[in-house]
């Protein structure tokens, strides 16, 4: 039997990684055709290289064993299978970019067993495509040529396009054309308890029927673009429908967005940046276009909605979803829709969701400031809402949001999907290929990957640290090059992270970035400093994070961070600065080190500990890894928007808004009181927390 992937050894990493040790990208549609009076299976794969059909391999597959069960026996076929395919890249060197299955391929074993099988063993997108062609090449032709048309011009060649269509509606993996996972894989990662009281929820939420959909400004980039994905992809699992829809993008209007009220509202532009009336006018105007043109009507998302939440502000784009009837999601400002939600829904229940440090001191310091008036004016809409959800930390929260209806959530990543998979030594290694790839592109350096390094992966963004992230690596180049370190243990420096459409501010940063690791004061450290800034795959980020001796989060600004949590997840040991939720995040000297903002000799001085004493990065890596939680993970995070919407909509009546605090308490059924959402679902399921469970309630500041 064919070798799989990881028992085929690859050569080892060398200094420099050239655009020629990169495999080429190809692209395979499957299809096996089932004989049920024979033990035998044929199999086809039609390989496609992005333009045309390059070459056709068939073959047969065991069907059955002595003694083995049907389901053992499907199961052995998926394991051919998935021999076949490695074995053919690896004979090839090719890399596997996406394997398009027809109907019969998956009707040998569960589908989602065999989509999900080349997403988690071989890094492939699986597509279901339908086919009507009448023959098993025909078939597998078919399929990759109609699958590889979803894809990306960007490279790598593995991004699937983004799918806008009617009503500006996002089709989430191509209406699931995609199927990453499976709903047994998210069922092994919580305890027994917790998936009782999650289907226990999911049940009530389909027989209220409830209608979801989430609404933001643009359709990929930043963590909550990762969140949201997770939760889409769950509730399908789950039979809940969900429907996504984004704004029509207007690069004006994002510069006031991101400068004037993200920067603003977090402390971090400039004190002359000030929202003025004009900026007010063209943010309704553009609300307006989108409102009108698009979620209006008898049909519209806004009319026929039961809970609509509001993701606001945040410093990136998102993803967004929606369950069949439509609970909403809006992101990246789009407050100013709840006038609109008003007067056409005005039963609808309206959750506000901030994500990320608002400076409620700076607005309390000064009401006239730019804080003040920024905030003010977002308050205006925001007020209306019903419930205001918050990052767990009371000094995120301005003094004017009445505490009775403001309820806490942290932030979430997804251990399934493309960021946090386990990757094989084969794709870690094509991954290293293509970021050393893209750095040449941009003219930056490429790592070497014989070499530690250190990374901070964050957008290029001025409350990202990444100033202070520069500084503390020279001070430690210089107290290691004074002690005569060798040059196979001095560690590089790796700065990376996505970009965003809506994001103005990144190109900027960049630019400042480069033309500091390009300074006198770096000169003699330059050539071990990358800064690249990456195409939106989520595997380049999970390489580079997976294989990090050490990992920094230097924000001065940050909600909840989930690049703690994956840090933690990958096993790398972190050192943050006290910032926002971070110190909730890291257990202070056990799974990371914590430094009060602006103490760039103290990071320095954790790096070097870290860097020289292996005990101590063991403990701090295994100590990462048992204190994670089910919290900041998927199930839970789903668990907390499906209990909030099953209880908001216990009661009639519309919605009064968050100022008229006596109706809105009665409308939401006691929710909020600045608690976090899952004590609410803890008492009402009975819930028994997992021994690994650490609350956080009393650590709030």
């Amino acid at each position: 039997m064919p070798p799989s992937p990881d028992d085929i050894p690859c050569q080892p990493p060398s200094r420099r990684f050239s655009a020629a040790s990169i495999p080429q990208a190809v692209y395979l549609g499957l299809d096996v055709e089932t004989n049920e009076e024979s033990n035998e299976s044929l199999y086809t794969i039609s390989v496609h290289d992005g333009s045309y059909t390059t070459d056709y391999y068939s073959g047969t597959l065991k069907k059955h064993s002595s003694g083995a069960t049907p389901e053992e026996c499907s199961r052995q076929q998926l394991e051919q299978l998935l021999r076949v395919v490695s074995l053919y890249a690896t004979s090839q060197q090719y890399k596997v970019q996406i394997v398009a299955c027809s109907p019969q391929t998956c009707s040998i074993h569960p589908a989602a067993s065999v989509l999900t099988a080349f997403w988690r063993d071989l890094d492939a997108i699986p597509f279901q495509v339908q086919t009507d062609a009448p023959t098993s090449d025909e078939r597998a032709s078919a399929c990759v040529r109609k699958a590889v048309i979803w894809l990306s011009p960007q490279y790598p060649g593995n991004l699937p396009r983004i799918s806008v269509g009617f009503r500006h509606e996002v089709k989430m993996d191509f209406d699931h054309l995609i199927r990453l996972v499976d709903l047994a894989d998210y069922e092994k990662l919580v305890s027994k308890d917790s998936w009782r009281v999650w289907n226990e929820m999911a049940i009530e939420f389909k027989r209220k029927n409830l209608r979801v959909s989430y609404f933001n400004s643009t359709p990929q980039g930043g963590g909550v673009a990762l969140m949201r994905h997770a939760l889409v992809r769950f509730l399908r699992l789950n039979g809940i429908t969900v429907h996504w829809y984004v704004a029509r993008p207007k690069p004006e209007v994002f510069d006031i967005t991101k400068r004037k009220f993200h920067n603003v509202l977090q402390g971090v532009a400039p004190p002359d940046v000030c929202l003025n009336e004009d900026d007010k006018e063209m943010f309704k105007e553009w609300t307006r276009e989108n409102v009108e043109r698009f979620w209006l009507g008898k049909d519209g998302p806004i009319a026929s909605s039961d809970v609509i939440i509001i993701d606001d502000p945040q410093g990136k784009s998102t993803l967004s979803w929606k369950t069949t009837n439509g609970l909403f999601f809006f992101s990246f400002l789009v407050c100013g829709v709840i006038p609109y939600i008003k007067k056409h829904s005005p039963k609808t229940r309206i959750i506000y969701r901030s994500h990320i440090e608002i400076r409620a001191d700076l607005i309390r310091q000064d009401p006239h400031g730019p804080q003040a008036i920024t905030w003010n004016f977002i308050w205006s809409f925001v007020q209306h809402a019903d419930l205001f959800v918050a990052h767990p930390m009371n000094s995120f929260v301005p003094d004017d949001v009445p505490r009775e209806n403001v309820c806490l959530l942290p932030a979430c990543t997804d251990p399934l999907d493309g960021l946090n998979k386990e990757l094989s030594h084969g794709t870690m290694t094509y991954y290293r290929s293509v970021f050393n790839r893209i750095c040449m592109d941009q003219g930056a350096n490429e790592v070497d990957w014989s070499r530690p390094y250190i990374v901070q992966v964050a957008r290029f963004d001025p409350s990202k640290g990444i100033p202070d992230v520069l500084e503390a690596y020279r001070l430690l180049r210089s107290r290691m090059d004074a002690e005569s370190f060798p040059d196979s243990a001095i560690p590089q420096l790796v700065l990376c992270g996505h970009g965003s459409i809506d994001d103005p501010d990144g190109s900027i940063i960049y630019e400042q970035t480069h033309a500091t690791i390009h300074s006198t004061p770096f000169a003699s450290i330059q050539d071990d400093i990358i800064a690249a800034r990456l195409q939106p795959s989520d595997q380049l980020l999970n390489m580079i994070l997976r294989g990090a001796h050490v990992a920094l989060q230097l924000s001065h600004r940050e909600g909840f961070e989930v690049k703690v949590t994956e840090a933690f997840q990958k096993g790398v040991p972190l050192i943050a600065y006290e910032a926002g939720g971070i110190p909730l995040q890291i257990i202070r000297n056990v799974t990371g080190f914590l430094v009060p903002i602006g103490d760039i000799q103290g990071v320095a001085d954790h790096l070097y500990q870290l860097l020289t004493d292996p005990a101590l990065h063991k403990s701090m890596s295994n100590a990462g890894l048992a204190t994670l939680t089910e919290e900041y993970f998927t199930v839970w995070n789903t668990m907390a928007w499906i209990h909030l919407c099953n209880e908001m909509t216990d009661c009639p009546g519309e919605s009064k808004g968050m100022l008229d605090v006596q109706h809105t308490n009665k409308l939401i059924n006691g929710l909020g009181h600045n608690r976090y959402v899952r004590t609410f679902w803890f008492d009402k399921y009975h819930f028994q927390p997992p021994a690994t469970f650490r609350d956080h309630s009393l650590e709030m500041v």
